[in-house]
């Protein structure tokens, strides 16, 4: 007689919809100037330079009078939305809450979208003048390896900041993994008498000469990282974020996942920013 035990064996299935391996946060939001609730179709964000006292030649002289240098960087502001539609009998066939799951996924594909359009900010043209019809130069540049990135390199992108007066706070180094992967084998960087031990035992680099350190693959292909000053870069939103889902009457009473993101993001100034190229 054949055995047919094998007929009647239970399934196990999911009864949640496990994310798959993404970025689930911004990296990079708190790292820079937000504006908030930004109306209209652009923004404007005022600037002023520095200026020198002269001395002061002899008793009751006349008072001096020097202008300011002021300037002015304009952004743009873009609206994002994506839309996911799940049927209802897709719901009914499913023992998992696919809902949940789509909400949850679209909450990080804004996260991502917003890191993307703050190394845009960082690589693309950043307009400036009173109406924004100027463009600003680009940011400086220090070519370095992915590979082997070596503390002299970190050393060389400190000092360009650093002969710039940008303020020693408040400053990030965002890199790929490459990078990272790369700084933890400088004997310095695993060196206690350097950097902190607890960080290292997670394989992470917390802050490391000044540097608030983030790790990211948002950062552009072409780049291997970004070293800045929170007020080098600026992200306005127009409002927080949506995700809503709702229920379609005109689409057989489908669920929807709809997500936006109305946002822009400009380089502030250049002297504040150093991007790191591959070479």
């Amino acid at each position: 007689m054949a055995d047919t035990q094998n007929e009647v064996y239970g399934q196990a299935y999911s009864h949640n919809i496990m994310q798959l391996a993404q970025e689930k946060y911004s990296k990079m939001l708190n790292t820079v100037y937000v504006k908030p609730n930004v109306r209209g179709k652009t923004f404007f964000q005022d600037q002023i330079g520095q200026w020198e006292m002269e001395v002061k030649g002899s008793r009751n002289t006349q008072t001096p009078n020097n202008d300011p240098t002021l300037s002015r960087r304009m952004g743009i502001m873009v609206d994002y939305h994506d839309n996911r539609l799940l049927d209802r009998g897709d719901e009914l066939k499913c023992i998992s809450d696919p809902r949940s799951a789509y909400t949850i996924a679209a909450s990080q594909a804004l996260a991502r979208r917003v890191d993307d359009s703050i190394v845009d900010a960082i690589r693309g043209t950043a307009y400036t003048g009173e109406t924004g019809t100027s463009t600003a130069p680009t940011a400086t540049t220090v070519s370095a390896s992915a590979s082997s990135m070596t503390l002299t390199k970190i050393l060389e992108v400190k000092k360009e900041l650093d002969d710039n007066d940008v303020e020693m706070e408040d400053r990030f180094f965002v890199v790929n993994p490459t990078v990272m992967n790369s700084l933890l084998d400088v004997t310095e960087i695993g060196s206690s008498d350097y950097n902190s031990v607890k960080a290292l035992v997670r394989g992470e680099m917390d802050t490391f000469l000044g540097f608030k350190w983030v790790t990211s693959t948002r950062v552009n292909a072409s780049d291997i990282g970004y070293a800045y000053q929170k007020y080098g870069i600026c992200a306005a939103m127009g409002a927080a974020p949506m995700v809503r889902t709702d229920e379609r009457s005109d689409l057989s009473y489908s669920w929807q996942v709809y997500y936006e993101l109305n946002m822009g993001a400009v380089r502030l100034e250049e002297s504040r920013i150093v991007r790191i190229i591959e070479g």
